[in-house]
């Protein structure tokens, strides 16, 4: 009884996850179709005869065997990129298993079958936020250099740089993890690319609509010409005021976030190390009838509990 408990509030929590994760997707869907919108409406826009080559020659460098582009990676290694990890197969084979043998001494200590997929659970629970947690603090970064970049750009621009070689100078002067993402556009770049392909091509593991709408506002500057530097400084200025705000709400609501997530995973982790460390204590629960009618009641106040609290960290 005690092992179906414990499954059950697990795949409650993981269930509250997925629900979160899906009001969220239909959001996200929007503002990339209307990125794309945005951008394939410039791209059908007639180019000055100096540029009319440049698409050309974009889809011969993009046709070369020996530079795939890198929409074709594989989504593991973007998710690992996402996070700041370094991809590849050497991180998820070592978390697989350091959590076989986390469930199989759970099996062993408690002597049944059950603990082997309700570890897991827990295990691929705790290792998902953990990842989660990484991939949101690498996008905060993220988002915090970019203002600092764009300023930059912006005075090589009004100096009467170019617009790439502003970018390739400017480049050169952030640190890391905005660093990398650069470096790999201005590979790009030398590689055949133009500057807003390379750049969104380079930001397509983050999945940051400020990267997409720089690309875009870079692919205007391009091919069509205009005061991309006004642009850029008010971008600048925006995303300065939009960290600001959501430093500001975040911290107001940090609070009734952690008490949900906290009482939410207290109850089936409490009693998953209690069942390990003292596999005797819930025998007379089990054996027991009143035992029973204890546990139904347990899990219907988590059930409700856990509802309860997800729909109060929503409406924040």
């Amino acid at each position: 009884m005690i092992t179906v408990l414990l499954l059950c509030s697990a795949g409650l929590v993981l269930v509250a996850i997925a629900v979160e994760l899906w009001a969220g997707a239909g959001r996200r869907a929007r503002q990339r179709s209307s990125l794309q919108h945005t951008e394939q409406r410039l791209a059908a826009t007639p180019a000055p005869p100096a540029l009319a080559g440049a698409p050309a020659r974009t889809a011969a460098a993009a046709a070369v065997p020996g530079n795939p582009p890198r929409s074709g990676a594989l989504r593991w290694d973007a998710l690992l990129q996402r996070a700041g990890l370094r991809p590849g197969w050497r991180l998820p084979v070592l978390w697989l298993l350091g959590g076989l043998l986390l469930a199989w001494a759970s099996a062993m200590r408690i002597g049944t079958a059950w603990m082997w997929p309700i570890t897991l659970l827990l295990y691929a629970l705790v290792l998902g936020l953990w990842v989660s947690r990484r991939i949101n603090g690498l996008r905060q970064r993220l988002l915090r250099q970019l203002p600092d970049f764009l300023d930059n750009l912006v005075r090589l621009t009004g100096l009467g740089n170019s617009l790439q070689m502003s970018f390739q100078t400017a480049a050169q002067q952030v640190p890391m993890p905005l660093r990398r993402l650069l470096d790999d556009t201005l590979s790009g770049t030398r590689s055949g690319l133009d500057l807003d392909r390379a750049l969104s091509q380079s930001a397509q593991p983050y999945r940051l609509e400020a990267l997409e709408v720089l690309a875009v506002v870079l692919g205007v500057s391009i091919r069509i010409g205009g005061r991309s530097d006004q642009i850029l400084q008010r971008m600048s200025d925006f995303m300065r005021d939009l960290d600001q705000a959501q430093q500001e709400l975040v911290a107001t609501t940090a609070e009734t976030r952690m008490s949900a997530w906290v009482l939410g995973l207290l109850p089936p982790l409490c009693a998953l190390l209690m069942a390990i460390s003292s596999p005797e204590f819930f025998e007379p629960v089990l054996h027991a009838p009143l035992g029973h009618k204890l546990l139904g009641i347990a899990l219907a106040l988590e059930l409700i509990g856990a509802f309860a609290l997800y729909r109060l960290a929503r409406s924040l």
